[in-house]
């Protein structure tokens, strides 16, 4: 007996936890499928003012996958927010500790964003790769809160995709006088309430929560997973004060931030004076003013500080031809102040799926990029394009919930929907084939709308070599050598006009004295979404598009067609509509007349099964062949 209390004194506490609290547990019913396990996760924060406060965290997550993410820890800080303590370990299959981190054992970064060129954002990281699965992890660590971390307080995100959640908690303590906003998202969970007569603590907690998995065409994760948001009603950074009582109150924040940064030098007006003198309408003036400062400017993110907030004046815009997306647009907005023109910058979340607004919960503004209205034109402009035309957005600024931050407060407002119809592919392609089965493409497609942005981007942004590299690898063009490549995106409207030329590779297959040719070997759609008869998430096509493809098919000498598809195929689905139709105009030509329409939609998770069979059926008509037979 003594001698084993001689070995429980020399055990570290921390072993001893770790032999409790770690021990192996059978992975319930309620973890099936997951690719971790959260045993146990507490975050707390403590509000001592409107200014700064602290953060802690520390989580014990059982990584049951190599397709968890649970390995990766990661931290962001800045001289606002620095980490005061920070600490992991890993455990073995008895729950003793394996293997201890320091702060120092973590790597350090520049959050570098690819392209802001001046920030003071840093990323502590630590990748931990286990030998084996299941691996348990404990990683704890705190950090201050201060700045713009006051105006966003960070939330709860209680689940990410693959997770399953044992037991977890989120504690926030607020002083008096400061009042918090709350809510639950994606979760009916309410907060339990202490007041001590000096502060105020809200706690929530979650116990035996299943993974929620992922699925294909579901709608954004925002609006899916659980979290708690929370906010001040009243915050401060640096010297301006906020409110995120309201939309109005975030709105009038944001505006007042950008007052005193519109006055232009006079070189500048000195510039664009003589170019507004032939500009008769306020269009006119818009459009000559927009390309004015695509030419004279260019994008480069300066996050530094209340920077990171704030637009930085006009002034500097113009000496230094750069800014982020606040700055462009305030620049643009003090161009048109002075042409007499009233514009109002616009925070918007810029990603291919939005989070929608919650209208009477400001908390959390997903908004992460700045463009620019003209209401009474009714012309968006973005400002941190050179070469988009004059009222387009690009696909993810568009159809979704923004903030106008106007002198009254700030407005929710839609931003344009680019439908269907006007987001166009249109081939017109002759392929000659040889006996080999090799393939002479000479095509001219026009792209329009969200389609076009792509040719759009490779012609100005990449060199010519490149722009042939991602055609002879990349694109669903199976080229082998190119003669011709030729952009020509239009400034005046959103198209861009392709043509090309240039040997496909092997096109189609041979069999004895038979020659297989692909019906559709430029655009075709190859493969289905999996099936899925569990399907719990609505179905999501966010942006929806026209292919048109007029083709001929110049036949090798010799070959004549044995069998090819006969009549017109439809099919129609809510997702979308097909349509192919074959005719053999003689000498040897094949036309091919392909149409696919993709409806922008959201569905219940029943109508899954109709996506797969839709996109099954047109996989399979785009597979389609022409067999030919050497005569």
């Amino acid at each position: 007996m003594k001698n084993f209390l001689l070995l429980l004194i020399s055990l570290s506490p921390l072993a001893l936890v770790a032999q409790i609290v770690f021990a192996p547990i059978s992975v319930d019913s309620f973890a099936k499928d997951a690719t971790e396990l959260v045993r146990e996760k507490q975050i707390s924060m403590e509000i001592t003012s409107p200014e700064e406060g602290v953060y802690r965290f520390r989580a014990v997550v059982t990584i049951l996958s190599k397709n968890s993410k649970a390995n990766v820890l990661r931290i962001s800080y800045d001289p606002q927010t620095p980490i005061t303590k920070l600490s992991a370990a890993t455990y073995d299959a008895l729950g003793m500790v394996k293997t201890k981190y320091k702060k120092d054992d973590f790597s350090d970064f520049a959050a570098v964003d690819g392209f802001s060129v001046y920030q003071d954002s840093r990323i502590k990281v630590l990748v931990l790769e286990p030998a084996s699965y299941p691996a348990t992890l404990e990683w704890e660590y705190e950090q201050k809160i201060k700045g713009a971390e006051m105006a966003i307080l960070p939330d709860w995100n209680i689940q990410g995709f693959g997770t399953a959640v044992k037991k977890a908690s989120f504690e926030v303590k607020v002083a008096n006088g400061i009042n918090l906003l709350h809510r639950s998202k994606n979760i009916q969970l309410e907060p339990k309430i202490t007041d001590d007569g000096k502060s105020k603590t809200y706690r929530w907690e979650v116990s035996n929560l299943s993974p929620i998995i992922w699925e294909p065409n579901a709608p954004e994760p925002g609006n899916i997973l659980p979290e708690v948001q929370v906010a001040l009603d009243k915050f401060r950074i640096d010297n301006y004060a906020g409110s995120m009582q309201s939309w109005k109150e975030y709105g009038t924040f944001l505006y007042n931030l950008a007052q005193g940064s519109e006055a232009l030098p006079e070189e500048l007006i000195a510039e664009i004076k003589p170019l507004l003198a032939n500009a008769k309408t306020n269009r006119e003036k818009i459009e000559v003013l927009y390309r004015f400062m695509q030419d004279r400017t260019r994008y480069v993110s300066v996050q530094l500080g209340i920077g990171g907030w704030r637009p930085f004046p006009a002034n500097y815009v113009y000496k230094n031809k750069y800014g982020d997306c606040k700055a462009l647009s305030n620049f643009m907005r003090s161009l048109l102040q002075y042409a007499g023109i009233k514009a109002y910058n616009v925070v918007i979340e810029n990603h291919e799926m939005p989070t929608k607004l919650d209208e009477g919960f400001p908390a959390d503004p997903p908004f992460n990029h700045m463009v620019l209205y003209v209401p009474d034109e009714k012309i968006w402009l973005e400002c941190t394009s050179n070469t988009f035309p004059i009222n387009y957005l690009g696909a993810e600024n568009s159809n979704r919930q923004v903030l106008l931050v106007t002198e009254q407060g700030g407005q929710i407002i839609k931003t344009p929907v680019y439908p269907t119809l006007e987001n166009t592919e249109r081939w017109n392609s002759n392929i000659k084939v040889n006996t080999d089965g090799l393939g002479q493409l000479n095509t001219t497609n026009e792209y329009r709308g969200e389609r076009h942005e792509l040719y759009r981007s490779m012609q100005h942004q990449l060199s010519a070599p490149e722009q042939r590299k991602y055609f002879l690898e990349e694109s669903s063009l199976a080229m082998s050598h190119l003669d011709t490549l030729q952009f020509d995106a239009s400034r005046n409207e959103p198209m861009t006009k392709l043509k090309l030329n240039g040997q496909m590779g092997k096109l189609g297959s041979r069999a004895g004295k038979r020659l297989f040719i692909p019906l559709n070997p430029l655009n075709p759609v190859t493969k289905a979404p999996a099936k899925d008869d569990k399907r719990k998430q609505a179905v999501v096509v966010h942006m929806g598009y026209v292919q048109e493809n007029q083709l001929l098919i110049q036949l090798p000498e010799g070959f004549k067609v044995e069998t090819m598809p006969q009549g017109e195929k439809n099919l129609n689905s809510v997702f979308g509509a097909y349509n192919l139709k074959v005719k053999d105009l003689g000498n040897g030509q094949i036309q091919v007349q392909r149409r696919l329409e993709v409806n922008a939609t959201e569905q219940p998770a029943s109508a899954y099964a109709d996506l797969c069979n839709f996109y099954r059926e047109v996989a399979k008509l785009d597979g389609s062949k022409l067999v030919l037979v050497a005569q």
